[in-house]
């Protein structure tokens, strides 16, 4: 009955929360098969790991997705694309970077459902890496956001020249806890932001400096959401252990819209894991 306190208080949060405005969209929709059939890339573990990585310093400035499903486009093209481009091109300047940043809503609308014309039905993780590896990723000067069901032709000359080469995942989705956790680590120290898919519990919205899972939060429940986030870095020395992912919620949520996980939580609550390649 210990955790009978906390869960009277956020009922109590989720209530005046729900009151005040609703949750903010998510968007990614779960496809095990699809992803288990992708090219799979052995991670060669290494010892000893550094004990901190992070990439936060090439990040854009971050954005809300507002009332639309477009996480999978802001973690892949908007977060990873961008940061990508920022190391290769060592700009850690907010400003510079936020210039050659890359279009969320051009890959949500490369990706999405014919029918999805308010741009809230979400999409595939798996889908938006083909895009990328097709198209290309527009820069956002040349597709703004938001922009649902904007064309994307006039913008597709620019994404071209920003293909990726190709893309793989990082572990299967029935993998062991431990076994996740060593990947995405050894993925981050090898000089890469991660993507990854999660299911998030009502716990997650109400993050503060660190998303720890509430008691009776449970990856299984078929009723949660699926999310995408860029994962930007980690450090075993915070909280146990946590990894530094950037959201799409706005910079008034967590921390300046940033928060950590830790490495139990994103062991447990994590489905997808994927890394790209530019060449």
């Amino acid at each position: 009955m210990r955790s009978l306190p906390w869960l009277i208080a956020l009922i109590a949060l989720l209530t005046r929360a729900a009151g005040a405005q609703p949750l903010p969209n998510t968007g990614l929709l779960l496809d095990d098969a699809g992803y288990q059939q992708l090219p799979y890339q052995p991670v060669l573990l290494k010892s000893p790991l550094p004990a901190r990585v992070s990439y936060e310093s090439y990040c854009p400035t971050v954005q809300a997705q507002g009332p639309y499903s477009t996480c999978v486009g802001f973690a892949c093209g908007y977060y990873l694309r961008t940061i990508i481009e920022a190391k290769a091109r060592r700009i850690t300047s907010r400003p510079a970077i936020d210039k050659l940043a890359f279009s969320p809503g051009y890959l949500y609308e490369k990706a999405k459902s014919t029918r999805d014309y308010a741009c809230t039905e979400g999409i595939q993780l798996t889908k938006v890496l083909a895009v990328m590896q097709q198209f290309g990723v527009s820069p956002f000067g040349a597709f703004p956001y938001p922009a649902c069901g904007q064309q994307t032709s006039a913008a597709d000359q620019a994404a071209a020249r920003y293909r990726i080469a190709g893309y793989d995942r990082l572990f299967n989705v029935q993998e062991l806890e431990p076994a996740k956790l060593k990947k995405l680590k050894q993925a981050l120290a090898d000089g890469s932001p991660v993507v990854v898919g999660l299911v998030i519990p009502a716990s997650f919205y109400f993050t503060k400096k660190v998303w720890q899972a509430a008691p009776g939060d449970n990856p299984a429940n078929p009723q949660l959401q699926g999310h995408a986030l860029c994962v930007v870095g980690y450090d075993d020395a915070l909280y146990g252990g946590a990894f530094r992912v950037v959201n799409s919620f706005g910079s008034s949520w967590a921390d300046r819209g940033f928060c950590w996980i830790t490495y139990r939580d994103m062991a447990r609550f994590v489905r997808y894991g994927f890394t790209v390649r530019v060449g």
